[in-house]
Formats: structure tokens, C-alpha cells, sequence
């Protein structure tokens, strides 16, 4: 698995938002916080978002990205370290040999000679 695939298997978009002060009503829906947006038009799904307004959309990753203008893989490693404190990732990332903490949220290499 990726880094990638890691954290999304690990996060969802719901966890992301509401940890990172979005609030969404019942039916997934908030206030865009990439446009000016009065009246909620962010649909968070499980998976991915959407916004009808400005048409922004993606996963989990996209949208961390997005909040904290990062890079996708900043953005994965920021919601490594603050989202899965308290809790083991899946599994390493084998094509990478990189593995996070989950008491630390660090990168640790685990390839010989590091």
C-alpha cells in the first residue's frame, strides 16, 4: 500500500472535516471554506467531496491539501500525525518501506542503511 492508500483506508472525508472545524448538517452538507459561501454547498461523503458551488472536489488528501495549501503528500502526513494518534494505521507501505508512529505521527524508515 501507498501512503496514499494508507491514509484513506485509515481517514475518511466526515473524520477530516469535523476534526479540522467543518461542521456539517445531517445530510453531509457544509459551508464551502474554498469560496465565500453562505449556505452550505459541500457534500462529504465517506470518500470523497464536492462542492456545487465553486466545483471543488476530491478525497480525503484533495481537500487537507487544499485547507492548509500543502502538498498531497504534506497533506498525508498532517492527517497521519493528527488524526491517528490514538490508534495503529493498516499496514506499512511496502513499496516505500516507510512506516508512521501512531503514538508519534513520525515517518520512520525501515530499509537498512538509513
Amino acid at each position: 500500500m501507498t501512503i496514499y492508500e494508507t491514509i484513506k483506508a485509515a481517514i475518511n472525508v466526515k473524520q477530516a472535516t469535523e476534526h479540522y472545524g467543518l461542521k456539517a448538517n445531517r445530510n453531509g452538507i457544509a459551508c464551502c471554506p474554498f469560496h465565500n459561501d453562505r449556505h452550505p454547498s459541500l457534500k462529504l461523503n465517506e470518500d470523497y467531496f464536492f462542492c456545487f458551488g465553486c466545483g471543488s472536489k476530491g478525497d480525503v488528501i484533495d481537500l487537507v491539501a487544499r485547507l492548509f495549501n500543502l502538498s498531497n503528500y504534506e497533506a498525508a502526513q498532517k492527517l497521519a500525525s493528527d488524526l491517528t494518534r490514538n490508534r495503529p494505521l493498516p499496514q506499512l507501505w511496502s513499496s516505500q518501506s516507510v512506516l508512521i508512529s501512531a503514538s508519534s505521527g513520525r515517518m520512520k524508515c525501515c530499509v537498512s542503511g538509513c
